[in-house]
């Protein structure tokens, strides 16, 4: 004799199973597509599907919220948390890029004032002159400026290559 109730024990738990991972597989994707289509009169239909005879039609994807309020309230929390440390990060960026502009602007006067110093050093005055040949206190002079010059040319450099960094 037949039992034609086995068939059913076998082919129930696979159907429920293959129905299980449908559903864990569309709930994995985490998002669903709805479409936008504006109409011809300039009203704004929201639905699975395009509207029929709209003149535009744009898909959106929605994030699913969790059904549990512990767990909607859990995400808004920790959302809060990421939000508060990035206003804060980004208010140490700016303080950071405004005391990189001072700087900055200390630095291009101290590069001026060296290269104006450097110009008025090669001026020869008294003592300078050893017959027709400068004396080594002059060459002395110019490399100490020339040097000073360089300084200043490579805070100002590092100093905005600082700040670019942080753009």
């Amino acid at each position: 004799m037949i039992d034609l109730r086995r068939p059913a024990r076998w082919w129930l738990p696979a159907l429920l199973a293959l129905c299980g991972l449908g559903a864990s597989s569309i709930a994995a994707a985490g998002e669903r597509a709805v479409f936008r289509s504006q109409m011809p009169d300039g009203r704004v239909v929201y639905a699975d599907e395009p509207a029929a005879g709209a003149v535009r039609s744009a898909r959106l994807l929605v994030e699913p919220h969790p059904g549990d309020p512990a767990q909607a309230l859990a995400a808004q929390r920790a959302l809060e948390g990421t939000r508060a440390r990035l206003l804060q990060q980004g208010q140490a960026r700016s303080l950071k890029l405004a005391e990189l502009d001072r700087g900055i602007a200390v630095a291009q006067r101290e590069l001026s004032v060296a290269q104006s110093a450097q110009t008025d050093g090669q001026t020869v005055v008294e003592g300078d002159r050893q017959g027709r040949r400068f004396a080594p206190s002059y060459w002395q002079r110019q490399q100490f400026l020339a040097q000073a010059v360089a300084r200043a040319r490579l805070q100002l450099d590092a100093l905005r290559a600082e700040r670019a960094a942080l753009q």
